[in-house]
């Protein structure tokens, strides 16, 4: 009997590798050139640009103008793009856990719309709740951190 434990432990630990050494590339593929595109536009000094260009709308949820980068990797691509491109931009751990909030509610918007529209639910209405919400909870959160 041990020697079929024996087995289907060692069965269980090579398919558990296989599985995680699957989910790392295809995190690792995402994550690098995400924060490859973000370092380049930092080399190139694009980011006080891009940040004084956010500047305005970003100030709503306590954030730095340049902090849109991650949203919107969040928002269109998944939370692992929103995450290489937020340790390049140095973010304190307040702006990364407003952000986290806000990707918690609405990411990989261009992905999981079609699959919502799939299962009968009106998917443009659900769109624009998930990135209203997150909006909200960003402001409501940035409310919260002056509060206390």
């Amino acid at each position: 009997m041990s020697g079929r434990v024996g087995r289907e432990m060692g069965e269980t630990l090579k398919r558990g590798f296989q599985n995680g050494l699957s989910i790392t590339v295809e995190m690792v593929k995402v994550i690098i050139p995400f924060y490859l595109i973000v370092e380049l536009i930092r080399h190139l000094g694009l980011i006080g640009f891009i940040g004084g260009l956010f500047r305005p709308f970003m100030s709503l949820f306590g954030l730095p103008g340049e902090s849109a980068l991650a949203l919107i990797a969040g928002y269109t691509a998944n939370l692992y793009g929103a995450i290489a491109v937020l340790k390049p931009l140095h973010l304190s751990s307040r702006d990364v856990t407003t952000i986290a909030l806000m990707l918690g509610l609405a990411h990989s918007l261009p992905v999981e719309t079609p699959i919502t529209r799939k299962t009968g639910v009106n998917a443009w209405l659900l769109l624009a709740v998930r990135i209203s919400l997150s909006l909200l909870a960003g402001m409501a959160l940035n409310l919260a951190w002056k509060l206390f």
